[in-house]
This record gives C-alpha cells, sequence and structure tokens, in this order.
C-alpha cells in the first residue's frame, strides 16, 4: 500500500509537470502569437510531449556519455522545479479560470461527463490491475531497475544484467524508461510498480482527453467554435450549441474505448489496455491520435500556429517514447498534412511537415549509422 501511495504521489507530479510546460509553453508563444486563450484539455497533453522531448534532450546525450543515474536525476529536477515555480507563476490565474469553466460546464450536462469520468475511472482501475506477463514487460521493468540499482543509464542487459559493451539502437533513443527511473529513486518506487501500474493508468488517462478532444473538433462547427470562445473567454455561456456537441464527443470517447476492448489484445493493434508499459502501446493510443487531432485543426485553420507547434513536439516527444516514431510519425505527418496542401493548393504545409519531423529523422539517421556500422555507441 505504501508503494502504490508513493507511485500515486509520483503521478500527481507527472501530471502536474505536464500541465506546466504545456501552459507555460501557451503562454510565453501566445505573447507572440495572439494564442494565449488556454485550453484544459489541451494543454497538458501538449506538455507531455514538451516534457518528454525535453527529458530526450538531456536524457540522450547523458546515456552516451555514460553519465549515472544520480547526475541525470539532479539535472532534470532542477528544470522540473524551475518549469514548475515559473508555471505556478505565470499561469496560476489560468489555472484557476478554467477550473470556474470547467465547473460550470459541468453544471450544464452533469450526467454525461459522470459517466465520461466512470468510463475513464473504469478503465484507469483496469490497466492498473491488469498484469501481462511477457518478454516485453520483463525488458522494461528490467531496464529501469538495472538502471536504479547500478547508478547507470540504460548500460546493463536488462535479460541477462551484464554489462553490455554496446548500446542497443532499437532502445537507447526511448529514453523514457530513465525518467521513470530517476521518479523511482526519488521516491523509493519500485521500478515494478511505476512500469505496470502507475505508467499504464497516467497514458489511459491522457489518451482519453485526446479521444474526447478529436470527437469534438469532428463533431463541431463554426458556430460551436465561437461559442466555446466566447464562454472561454468570460466564463459565462454565450450559447448552448457547443453543449450538444460536447454530448457527441463524449459518445465519440465510449465509442473510441469500446473499439479498442474489442478490438484489444496482446498481439493486435489496439494494445493500449494491455500493454500500456511500453513505447508502442503509447505510440498507437495516444501519439497517433493526437497527431490526427493536429491534422484536423490544420485542416480547418492552415496558419494554426499552435498546431504546427504541436507537430513538432510531438514528433519529438514521441522520439523519447518509442524508436518506432523514427518512420510511423513521418509517414503520419505526411499523409495528414497532404490534405491541407491540396487544399490550399500550396506546397508549403509539406515544408513545414518536414521541419516538425526533423526529430525523427535524426533519430533514424541514427539508427542506419549504427546498423551500417559508420557509427558505434560503446556502452563501456
Amino acid at each position: 500500500m505504501k508503494q502504490l501511495f508513493l507511485g500515486g504521489i509520483s503521478l500527481g507530479f507527472h501530471f502536474y509537470f505536464f500541465l506546466a510546460f504545456g501552459s507555460l509553453f501557451r503562454k510565453i508563444l501566445g505573447r507572440k502569437e495572439g494564442l494565449n486563450r488556454y485550453s484544459p484539455l489541451f494543454t497538458p497533453v501538449l506538455g507531455l510531449f514538451l516534457y518528454y522531448g525535453l527529458f530526450e534532450l538531456l536524457a540522450l546525450p547523458m546515456t552516451l556519455l555514460l553519465v549515472p543515474l544520480h547526475v541525470l536525476t539532479v539535472v532534470w529536477g532542477a528544470a522540473l522545479e524551475a518549469v514548475g515555480l515559473a508555471a505556478a507563476f505565470l499561469c496560476g490565474r489560468d489555472w484557476v479560470k478554467s477550473g470556474k469553466t470547467l465547473a460550470e460546464i459541468f453544471k450544464k450536462q452533469p450526467g454525461i461527463y459522470l459517466l465520461a469520468g466512470v468510463l475513464v475511472l473504469g478503465q484507469m482501475i483496469y490497466v492498473a490491475a491488469y498484469d501481462l506477463n511477457s518478454a516485453d514487460a520483463a525488458y522494461y521493468v528490467a531496464n529501469i531497475s538495472t538502471s536504479l540499482y547500478t547508478d547507470t543509464l540504460g548500460r546493463y542487459n536488462p535479460y541477462t544484467g551484464f554489462l553490455s559493451s554496446v548500446f542497443n539502437i532499437r532502445y537507447v533513443t526511448a529514453a523514457w524508461y530513465l525518467d521513470t527511473a530517476a521518479f523511482a529513486k526519488v521516491f523509493h518506487v519500485h521500478p515494478m510498480v511505476l512500469a505496470k501500474t502507475i505508467n499504464p493508468v497516467m497514458w489511459t488517462f491522457l489518451a482519453d482527453l485526446v479521444y474526447y478532444q478529436l470527437g469534438y473538433a469532428l463533431f463541431r462547427g463554426k458556430m460551436e467554435e465561437t461559442a466555446e470562445k466566447l464562454l472561454s473567454d468570460s466564463g459565462r455561456e454565450r450559447g448552448t450549441g457547443f453543449f450538444s456537441v460536447r454530448k457527441k464527443a463524449v459518445a465519440f470517447l465510449i465509442a473510441a474505448v469500446f473499439f479498442l476492448l474489442l478490438a484489444g489484445n496482446q498481439e493486435f493493434s489496439g494494445f493500449i489496455f494491455y500493454r500500456a508499459y511500453e513505447g508502442k502501446a503509447m505510440l498507437e493510443g495516444l501519439v497517433i491520435p493526437f497527431l490526427f487531432l493536429l491534422f484536423v485543426r490544420l485542416y480547418r485553420d492552415p496558419e494554426d500556429k499552435m498546431a504546427w507547434w504541436g507537430l513538432f513536439f510531438t514528433a519529438l516527444g514521441a522520439v523519447c517514447l518509442t524508436t518506432s516514431s523514427m518512420t510511423v510519425v513521418p509517414a503520419a505527418v505526411f499523409a495528414g498534412i497532404l490534405p491541407t496542401a491540396l487544399k490550399q493548393k500550396k506546397i508549403r504545409p509539406l515544408f513545414r511537415g518536414v521541419l516538425a519531423i526533423l526529430p525523427d529523422m535524426a533519430v533514424l539517421a541514427l539508427y542506419l549509422a549504427v546498423k551500417l556500422r559508420i557509427v558505434i555507441l560503446a556502452a563501456k
């Protein structure tokens, strides 16, 4: 029980830092681009990719330089403290205002949101209780454990326990497990608890936020978009059209979860229910749906600066979550941006898309260089 309590504290800190990263970026960008209108559901998901994107920029060089885990923990902790304090100071009023707005929306349609809450809570309990024992599960838990107990960064073979001579290029760029190791070190939580219980709850909740927003984006029109902006700006209802759209968004969330429950198992693609402890599940259940949400926004407004920045940070954060992003994300971005380019009859959206996927292309180049033995990533 103590381990679950400490793991819950770690979960709370992660959610706060996701919110802090997203809020701070929107505040900074909004001063130049006029995008300071706060979105309480979009912001934490954007913050997740900012969080892991920054962590990747710290963790990957430190890993290749054979830096100890405790050094990464101190540096990363200092960065999180700075972001957390800055966000609380600069964005606190936005959070309070947003909370009041959400409370007012809830009062208008309590039944539908209670249903959504029960669904999300039940899903979180399910993924926390489900225990899939497999080679992949053993790999991730052992990778976190060896990094934690040897004070290293992924230098030991998780299956044998021996010190590796070279880093496995398939996993070395996906450094999110080192964040888990750092939190396990700080909060004295067993890696199994974080990897198999706490992390799946975190990914599932954030994925459900994306599914709801995706449903809302698909069903809303210009009238609802205007009404939502008026409500967000004033905190009072100026129209009821978008409340019916929110009902459809909740229905979309329910349908998405039901589909994943039917289609999901440990072998096929819909496995966010079963393997939420590994990068491919994050890619399938969170990254790609969030990219699709950004594509919808860009199709409606090709000059949506926040969506373009979101593409870049999603590509960067996805690198930290799974090496598979080096091919899947570029393919998805090209397919998603192409309709916008055809609609505008311009090549500019495709050029912006290329800029957005530069992090994935860099990882792909490193992967090929290692496979062709042009580069050797020594672990000793």
